[in-house]
């Protein structure tokens, strides 16, 4: 950067250098310094195709399952939207005279059903051919018969931290 010229206040730096006199800052110099431009989150999101925001994904491996099965039996859980997880917190309200609560069981069995993909990004337990080889008649038929009730609240954990329930779902940024 030239002398006199202020760098502007967007721009910030990593520092490589070693040397005391380097650190200091002095504008973009070309010193060996990695540049980096700091945006804001209105920046990113104005910026953005928000249609091309993919929901995160982990795949999970059932070892009982690759046990019985003699190969990996790995499903992918997907976070839910917060429009899909209202809908299932909706499926999952028990209404007893005037008290109304939520049943965690039902709550694990539909986020299970909505968050687990098969290898084709499809919802594994609507599956009606598995459906009809497992001899059930729904998704949550299939989810009990499938699963064992520690793998389902496993399946449910991992899909509700993608969700952005877990505690590394956000940084508190420190000045």
């Amino acid at each position: 950067m030239r002398e006199g010229l202020i760098a502007p206040p967007f721009y910030v730096k990593e520092e490589i250098m070693a040397d005391k006199k380097a650190k200091e800052y002095t504008g973009l110099e070309e010193t060996g310094e990695v540049k980096k431009k700091a945006v804001n989150a209105l920046d990113l999101l104005l910026g953005s195709d928000v249609e091309k925001i993919d929901l995160p994904v982990k795949d999970i491996e059932i070892k009982r399952l690759s046990k019985h099965f003699g190969e990996p039996f790995i499903v992918t859980c997907r976070a839910l939207t917060p429009d899909k997880y209202e809908e299932v917190q909706d499926l999952a309200v028990v209404i007893k005279g005037k008290d109304v609560e939520i049943d965690m069981n039902l709550l694990q069995l539909f986020v299970v059903i909505e968050g687990t993909l098969d290898n084709s990004g499809d919802l594994l337990l609507k599956n009606n051919d598995i459906m009809k080889k497992f001899k059930v008649l729904t998704p949550k038929d299939l989810c009990k018969k499938l699963f064992l009730s520690g793998e389902t609240t496993h399946l449910y954990t991992t899909i509700s931290n993608l969700s952005g329930f877990g505690d590394e779902a956000v940084d508190e940024v420190k000045n």
